[in-house]
């Protein structure tokens, strides 16, 4: 029961660290290429888009007419396309279980995502607008959002796809050269690819510009620094349990002293208290026989010689 407790206790307190730190560390997108009006909203703040650019998380991306703009996100490649407003909801890696957050919302326009790398199992790449989520594991797919209804349409691949307008609806999942229409109110039906739209994308994966040496430099940099996180936050996480370990392993130490001391004390008082009591009875033993010799009647002795008696008179 003891070591229940005590292997209890150390799991409360590992988890308690783990709180106290912060888990997720941000990563990076950058701008690669564009063309046209390309505008950056950070923090409110407005700029236009230049190529090497840090898109971070909670960024907004804006595209004009006839703009377009291509950002890497490690080996992920995405192309918003014009007239687009893309915000770059979540980028973080997870120093707990070393696994990546990706998610994009669409409020409006057009975005290609080109996930070359399969994605790890607990790793996310999710882009969503107001009538769904779109997740994928490793694949090349368009969205296209307005406020009504969306499309997703798979190159090839496979994306998962949810109603958000409609939660009671299953999901459902597009492969390659596929696409679904998602609207409220209406069932998602899939579908083969357009034309048009495997031509759209076709011509996205043939324009697609390798990634500029300068990046890709900055991406190494900072995955060595994020795989460095991780391996300390490991090291940390262990160091901390160890030494509550050792801590509480002292503390059962004292804890069993003072036990044994609370015995042995308790033992002695026993003892102690056995001896007065004999005493005390002792004591009263003798008073009750004193007491017994105080009340004692005196019976006067009855003389028996018969020269002592009288002789009757003649």
């Amino acid at each position: 029961m003891k070591r229940c407790l005590y292997l209890a206790l150390v799991a409360i307190v590992a988890m308690g660290v783990n709180c106290k730190k912060e888990n997720k560390v941000a990563r990076e997108g950058m701008v690669n290429f564009l063309v046209g009006s390309v505008t950056i909203v950070d923090d409110g703040k407005r700029k236009p888009a230049e190529i090497g650019d840090v898109i971070r998380q909670g960024m907004i991306i804006e595209t004009g007419p006839l703009s377009f703009v291509d950002i890497y996100f490690d080996e992920t490649a995405v192309k918003i396309l014009e007239k687009s407003v893309v915000e770059i909801k979540t980028l973080s890696h997870n120093l707990t279980d070393n696994a990546q957050a990706t998610l994009f919302h669409v409020r409006t326009g057009r975005v290609f995502s080109r996930v070359v790398k399969k994605l790890a199992k607990n790793d996310r790449f999710e882009v969503s607008s107001q009538t769904m989520i779109a997740a994928v594991r490793g694949t090349e797919f368009l969205v296209e959002s307005d406020e009504l209804k969306s499309l997703i349409a798979c190159l090839n691949g496979s994306v998962e796809v949810e109603n958000e307008t409609a939660p009671e609806q299953e999901s459902v999942t597009i492969r390659d050269e596929q696409e679904v229409v998602v609207e409220k109110d209406k069932p998602m039906t899939v579908r083969d690819l357009s034309d048009e739209n495997r031509r759209l994308m076709g011509d996205i994966k043939k324009n697609f510009r390798e990634m500029k040496q300068e990046i890709r430099e900055r991406f190494e940099k900072n995955r060595e620094e994020i795989l460095k996180k991780v391996e300390d936050r490991r090291r940390e996480d262990i160091e901390a349990v160890e030494r509550r370990k050792a801590e509480d392993q002292r503390k059962v130490e004292e804890q069993k002293a003072r036990d044994r001391e609370n015995i042995e004390r308790v033992k002695g008082s026993t003892d102690e208290t056995s001896r007065e009591t004999g005493e005390g009875v002792d004591r009263l033993k003798e008073d009750s026989r004193q007491r017994l010799e105080s009340v004692k009647p005196e019976i006067p002795k009855f003389k028996g010689s018969l020269d002592e008696q009288p002789g009757p008179e003649l």
